[in-house]
């Protein structure tokens, strides 16, 4: 591969990722599960490469599970299951043990999630941590 390649390649990947990532969402939406503010459809929010899908079921989770996963196939992407995880806010039942996967992964559940630096914990209620400080040092110091 050319130097002129490599180039033209870093330069398109943002893009090429973006239509990619659409189609997702797509799918992801035209599922009609209906998790949605007003007219909007938020079942997925998404920024850069981390995504957080939301659903007001379990059921709905492995659907869009699956859709994830049949998308990244057919894409020839791969979601990194390894730091994927689920999270759940309200009553703790029964579902929040059931077994969920993308494709042949097994996804464990958590008390705890992270996302873009802000911090969840789940048990008798929902408790978020906003501290920015390590990302405010990392900004300005590189540390």
């Amino acid at each position: 591969m050319t130097l002129y390649n490599i180039l033209v390649l870093q330069l398109l990947s943002p893009s090429l990722f973006n239509v990619f990532i659409n189609l997702l969402i797509l799918r992801l939406r035209h599922l009609g599960l209906r998790c949605q503010v007003g007219c909007h459809f938020v079942g997925c929010i998404l920024y850069a490469d981390d995504i957080i899908l939301l659903s007001a079921s379990v059921t709905g989770l492995k659907h869009m599970l699956k859709c994830c996963y049949d998308v990244s196939c057919e894409l020839s992407l791969k979601f990194n299951w390894s730091k994927s995880y689920c999270f759940f806010v309200g009553k703790s039942d029964k579902s929040a043990s059931a077994d969920l996967y993308l494709g042949p992964d097994s996804i464990q559940w958590s008390l705890r999630a992270k996302y873009l630096g802000i911090s969840y914990h789940t048990g008798k209620k929902l408790t978020v941590n906003t501290d920015f400080m390590k990302q405010k040092l990392e900004f300005f110091y590189g540390l």
